[in-house]
């Protein structure tokens, strides 16, 4: 008898790592059959699966029925955003923030250090003195704002790729980064929330669309043709795919360790009798986002923050200018 999950071929107990294995499915005929180590091919045995390659069929099906998230970010094999850009985000949120640290920080990964000399060095700060340390481009472009161009960047980069006729990029990155200033400006200016959390959350708050347009482009293509937004969008995605963008974009980031705070702002930004003030907060950045960009869309005008909306558009400015 062998087990067509895991291997085994040991009828009764033969070692102490064995020790304890019994089958749970076997055939007799075939010789074939599922051990006690491999309780979740259980189910595919049960549908028909006699070998490896149809239960690898099996048990793929039956995720995608049963997890569709769980089975879209296996597929969809996306790396992780560099950990350092988190803890670099910790250190300035912190009220022991060292620009020292930072430095340090960075200096552990080759790619955000490049990364940082090159924005140091970019025309747009106008220096003819071209600068060769870390240390020197957080001088030059500051340190919020540096670490701000780095984490807009190294998002942009995780989802190259997306098919141009379902969507504009440039026009969803646009949105995305209007709403990260709009959520940093707002959070200093009303003392909700940490500015550095809601800058990442307007940031990634549209993640999960990016991995239905990457997974499954046909699905989400009537969605893309309705021109649907905010709430209205997010309800006609779970009428045609089973989940909607912010529950999708919540499990990608339980798969990247995110902070639990981030989780819970992309989770429910969507969910319109929310109480949490910062996520209160992240919706109305999305909406004045939408509107800024968009005026003729049905997104409402915003209100209540008025005071604000110079210095939202001076960052978002700064940004765009460097990232897209």
């Amino acid at each position: 008898m062998i087990c067509i999950s895991c291997g085994r071929t040991h009828r009764y107990i033969a070692s102490s790592i064995d020790e304890g294995m019994h089958w749970l499915r076997s055939d007799e005929s075939t010789g074939l059959g599922i051990c006690s180590f491999c309780e979740t091919s259980v189910s595919a045995w049960d549908q028909g699966a006699r070998d490896v390659r149809t239960l690898a069929e099996a048990q793929v099906s039956t995720k995608r029925d049963t997890d569709l998230a769980g089975w879209l970010i296996e597929n969809a094999k996306l790396p992780s955003l560099p950990h350092v850009l988190i803890e670099i985000y910790k250190e300035l949120e912190s009220e022991t923030a060292g620009i020292e640290r930072m430095i340090e920080l960075i200096e552990t990964d080759p790619g955000l250090t490049a990364r940082s000399l090159q924005l140091g060095n970019s025309a747009y700060y106008g220096s003819s003195k071209q600068i060769t340390q870390v240390a020197d481009a957080i001088l030059r472009v500051g340190p919020f704002d540096l670490w701000a161009l780095l984490i807009s960047t190294e998002v942009k980069s995780l989802f190259f790729g997306i098919r141009p006729d379902l969507i504009d990029m440039n026009s969803f990155w646009r949105h995305s980064l209007l709403t990260a200033c709009a959520c940093r400006k707002l959070a200093e200016a009303q003392g909700t929330g940490s500015p550095g959390d809601l800058f990442i959350a307007g940031l990634i708050h549209d993640a999960g669309k990016l991995v239905f347009l990457q997974q499954l482009p046909i699905e989400y293509a009537e969605v893309v043709e309705s021109h649907a937004v905010g709430d209205a969008c997010c309800q006609l995605e779970a009428q045609v795919i089973g989940i909607n963008h912010a529950e999708m974009g919540a499990r990608l980031f339980e798969s990247w360790n995110f902070p639990d705070d981030l989780i819970k702002l992309t989770a429910n930004h969507h969910q319109p009798d929310e109480t949490d003030p910062a996520v209160k907060l992240l919706r109305s950045a999305n909406g004045f986002s939408r509107h800024y960009l968009e005026p003729k869309s049905e997104a409402p005008e915003p209100v209540g923050f008025e005071a604000e909306v110079g210095s939202i558009v001076a960052l978002y400015e700064r940004l765009t200018e460097l990232v897209l």
